[in-house]
């Protein structure tokens, strides 16, 4: 007999003392009972130390009572009268139950209940206990987190059926209008029309006030508000919508309720939209709801509103200035700012305006006409910042024309560079104002940010639009600009600059090819050229002209 087989042999033989097999149950991890059912109401007989540790009970408190005092008012009868039924057929039974410990706290029991047979009688029941409310409670949060996932999946459905309808709808409405108010009444109208959007209005923002101002208003029912004003406080919405570039979205459960005096108090939130395209800004579409609506995925959907209709009124903005040949006027007051041009201004106690750039030889020269100037602009212009070299071209009728050599990272060529013009540059000793003549779909922000930079201090305080020659006739003028050398285009505005072509002549070609750097002969020679080209250039349009008519 193998080693093994004689252990086997050996335990089977041993008579294991009732004593060990009674501190075997009591030293179990589960809640042990034996119940007598020749007794009335089949009572407990014994329990162990780890069933007083599940209940709370000792077995004073429960030995002679029923296994049915560990139920309370919210245990569920099924599982109950399941295990009387496997008790009363002599079955064995596992089930679980809502129990109460002796202190009056809940827990969850698995109660497995065996019958103990012998001569065919049921002489006793052991059942094991043991709490599983852990296991029970993660598998109801399972259970509540999927049905909460189920519910939001269906709420997320409705809303993504009702937003991407709305976008549909104002899609549509974009593509049908001609014009941008009508535009922008067909998005207020379409959006404001679906609960719990019941109001939508849009602002365009004006450049120069940094404000919002309202053009166009339309309740849910339709109706559009002629005198609609909003009154927004220092901590705009609506502005900061424009500024950062992000949906902003109010409560009125705050308590200070909604922004702007002529809101509804019906309303309990309202989203404010950037009307962006690129790196233009049109304004802001607000939308007012009568619940806290805007969750992240309708901010979604509104900000992709907010891109189409200002992607809409770009559109239609384009084509206007196509039809129209409009451009934007900006001005801004120099009065605090700092630039050589005001330094210069101010130093010399004269009054200085700008009368064009030229550019020769890789140089950018800036011609300014000064009155009451008395100074040696060199000395002057030493310590300006931004300023090579300065000098006096001549003197005229007008006063005298000073000639300042800048780097082309300066004011004028930054905006050149952007297709803006500078139309005017006066300059005080008590202040100075610039104007640019910009394409109308130039962004006011950026030219703004250019001239700040170049100009801290500067202040832009007024934005229109204007019309500009036609089409036809600046091209005409840009073909003869193109025709010309850098040298020609120079000598041509200094000369106009300086009152050569005038009547009176105050100025000659020698002092100005002086001022230049190069020879009288030099000078006319270019001057020449460059007249000849643009007088043949007027002669030809003009018997192109009496051709078509």
């Amino acid at each position: 007999m193998t080693e093994p087989e004689s252990v086997r042999e050996a335990a089977r033989a041993v008579d294991v003392d009732e004593s060990l097999k009674e501190r075997a149950m009591d030293e179990a991890p589960v809640g042990i009972t034996i119940s007598d059912p020749s007794l009335p109401d089949n009572p407990l007989v014994y329990v162990n130390d780890a069933y007083e540790r599940l209940t709370g009970y000792s077995r004073e408190d429960v030995i002679g009572r029923n296994c049915r005092l560990l139920q309370g008012p919210d245990t569920r009868e099924g599982p109950v009268a399941e295990m009387r039924r496997a008790i009363d057929a002599g079955e064995r039974v596992s089930v679980e139950l809502r129990n109460y410990r002796k202190d009056g706290t809940e827990f969850w029991n698995r109660v497995e209940v065996a019958p103990i047979y012998e001569d065919g009688e049921v002489t006793n029941y052991v059942g094991f206990q043991t709490d599983v409310t852990r296991r029970v409670l993660a598998e109801r949060a399972a259970r509540e987190r999927a049905h909460e996932l189920r519910d939001e999946r269906a709420t997320l459905e409705r809303v993504l059926d009702r937003v991407n309808g709305l976008l549909a709808d104002v899609t549509t409405a974009l593509v049908r209008a001609t014009t941008r108010m009508d535009l922008q009444r067909a998005v207020c109208r379409r959006v404001s029309s679906g609960d719990p959007y019941a109001f939508a209005w849009i602002g365009e923002y004006d450049y120069a006030s940094e404000a919002v101002t309202p053009v166009v208003a339309v309740a849910g029912d339709g109706t559009e508000l002629t005198d609609f004003e909003v009154s927004l406080g220092e901590d705009d919405p609506a502005v900061r919508a424009v500024e950062t570039n992000t949906v902003q979205v109010v409560d009125a459960s705050t308590g200070a309720g909604l922004p702007g005096a002529a809101l509804p108090s019906r309303f309990e939130s309202m989203a404010v939209v950037p009307l962006a395209y690129h790196d233009s800004t049109y304004g802001v579409l607000c939308v007012c709801a009568t619940t806290a609506a805007f969750d992240d995925h309708e901010r979604v959907v509104l900000r992709a509103i907010g891109r189409a209709t200002a992607t809409g009124i770009n559109a239609v903005e384009s084509h206007r200035r196509v039809t129209t040949d409009e451009r934007t006027e900006l001005t801004y007051d120099l009065s605090s700012a700092a630039w050589f041009v005001t330094d210069l201004a101010a130093a010399a106690d004269c009054d200085l305006e700008y009368v064009g750039a030229e550019r020769a030889d890789g140089a950018l020269t800036l011609l300014f006409d000064a009155s009451g100037f008395d100074e040696d602009p060199g000395g002057l212009a030493d310590g300006a910042a931004g300023v090579r070299a300065a000098s006096v071209v001549a003197d005229h009728s007008n006063g005298t024309l000073l000639a300042f050599e800048v780097p082309d990272s300066s004011l004028v060529a930054a905006l050149a560079e952007r297709g803006v013009d500078v139309d005017t540059i006066e300059a005080a000793p008590d202040g100075a104002e610039l104007v640019l003549d910009a394409p109308d779909d130039a962004d006011p922000r950026s030219l703004t940010d250019v001239v700040e930079d170049r100009c801290p201090g500067a202040e832009l305080t007024a934005l229109q639009e204007h019309a500009s020659p036609p089409s036809s006739e600046r091209a005409a003028l840009a073909s003869v600009a193109d025709d010309l050398t850098e040298r020609q285009r120079a000598v041509l505005q200094r000369a106009y600059a300086a009152g050569f072509f005038d009547s009176t002549r105050d100025v000659s070609g020698a002092e100005l090819a002086d001022s230049m750097g190069v020879s009288p002969s030099t000078f006319h020679q270019h001057r020449r050229a460059a007249l000849r080209k643009v007088v043949g250039a007027a002669v030809e349009c003009d018997a192109i002209d009496d051709t078509l008519t």
